[in-house]
C-alpha cells in the first residue's frame, strides 16, 4: 500500500492511522491485506481489491451476521479510492485452536435465522466467482439454476468434460432434492476451515462469508469437504439443532458446487474430483 492510499484511507474513515504502523498480513489469495494502528493504538484490518464490488458485498455479508450470536469482524467502513475497493475491519488477534462446541452451537443458531424463500436480495461472490442469489420458492430449482448450472456453464466454456450430460445431472439433482424443501436458513456459504478461527479466550470467529438463505446442510457438507472441523463441532451442532435423517445423501450434490468453483478458479487439479463426484451423484440417487 503506497503512502497516498494509506493517508486517504485514514482521512476517509477518520481513523488517525500511523503510517509507521502499517504492515502486510496474510488474508487469503484474493485481496491485499494490511494491519494498521491508530494514534490511540486501536488496530484495523484493511483489505484492498481491484474489484471494488467484491469488498462492498463482503461488507454487506458481514453485516448480515449482526443479528446472530456469531463473532465476525465488525465493518468499520467501505469505499473506493483511486479505483481500488477498500474494506476496513476491526483487527482481531486470532488463534487456530478454540472452543469447537461453541462454534457448532453458534452456527446452529445462525441457521435458525430464516427467510420465507431461498436466495438473497443481492448477488455476491464465492471466492472470485459471481454467485447468483435471486429468490426462489423451490429449493431444487434454486440449487440447480442459481448454483450448479452457472458453475457447470463456466466449466464447459473453459473446455472441461465433466463426466456426464448436463441433462442427466439435472435429473439426478432433481431426484435427490425431490420433496426436500428445508427452512431457508441464513448460511455462511463458504464454511471451510480457512474461514474460521478463535479469539484468545477460545470464542470462535467466522469471516469471509458468501451468504444467502438456503439449506443449512450445505454449510455442514462443505465443512466436511476439506476437514478441519472436529467431533465436538458436529456434536454440538446436532445437540442444538439436529440434521434431518438422510442428509448424507445430499452431501456430494452440495459439495459439487464447491468443487466446480475450485475447478473454475484453480484449474485442472480439480477436474478428476468433479468427474468422480458427478459419478457419485448419479449412483446415490439409485440407493
Amino acid at each position: 500500500m503506497n503512502n497516498a492510499i494509506f493517508r486517504q484511507i485514514s482521512e476517509k474513515f477518520s481513523l488517525f492511522l500511523q503510517e509507521s504502523s502499517i504492515e502486510r498480513v496474510i488474508g487469503g489469495d484474493i485481496n491485499e491485506c494490511f494491519k494498521a494502528n491508530s494514534a490511540s493504538k486501536k488496530s484495523y484490518f484493511i483489505k484492498l481489491n481491484i474489484n471494488p464490488e467484491l469488498l462492498e458485498l463482503e461488507a454487506r455479508n458481514l453485516n448480515l451476521f449482526n443479528k446472530s450470536h456469531l463473532i465476525t469482524p465488525k465493518v468499520v467502513g467501505y469505499g473506493v479510492l483511486e479505483g481500488l475497493g477498500v474494506l476496513v475491519l476491526e483487527y482481531l488477534t486470532l488463534t487456530a485452536m478454540g472452543d469447537e462446541s461453541a462454534l457448532g452451537q453458534q452456527l446452529a443458531q445462525l441457521h435458525k435465522s430464516q427467510s420465507k424463500r431461498y436466495g438473497l436480495d443481492y448477488n455476491n461472490y464465492i471466492g472470485r466467482t459471481r454467485q447468483l442469489n435471486s429468490w426462489c420458492d423451490r429449493w431444487a430449482e434454486f440449487w440447480w439454476s442459481r448454483r450448479l448450472l452457472p458453475q457447470i456453464s463456466l466449466a464447459m466454456k473453459a473446455g472441461y468434460a465433466l463426466g456426464g450430460e448436463v441433462e442427466q445431472l439435472k435429473a439426478s439433482s432433481d431426484r435427490l432434492l425431490q420433496g426436500h424443501n428445508p427452512p431457508p436458513s441464513l448460511l455462511h456459504g463458504d464454511l471451510w476451515a480457512g474461514n474460521k478461527s478463535y479469539l484468545a479466550n477460545g470464542q470462535p470467529v467466522l469471516f469471509d462469508p458468501a451468504s444467502y438463505y438456503g439449506d443449512r446442510e450445505t454449510d455442514i457438507a462443505f465443512s466436511l469437504m476439506f476437514g478441519g472441523f472436529g467431533h465436538d463441532f458436529y456434536q454440538s451442532y446436532n445437540d442444538t439443532w439436529s440434521l434431518p435423517e438422510g442428509w448424507q445423501k445430499r452431501e456430494s450434490l452440495y459439495n459439487l458446487y464447491h468443487f466446480l468453483n475450485h475447478l473454475n478458479l484453480f484449474g485442472d487439479q480439480y477436474l478428476s474430483s468433479v468427474q468422480s463426484m458427478v459419478k457419485t451423484i448419479s449412483l446415490s440417487e439409485l440407493t
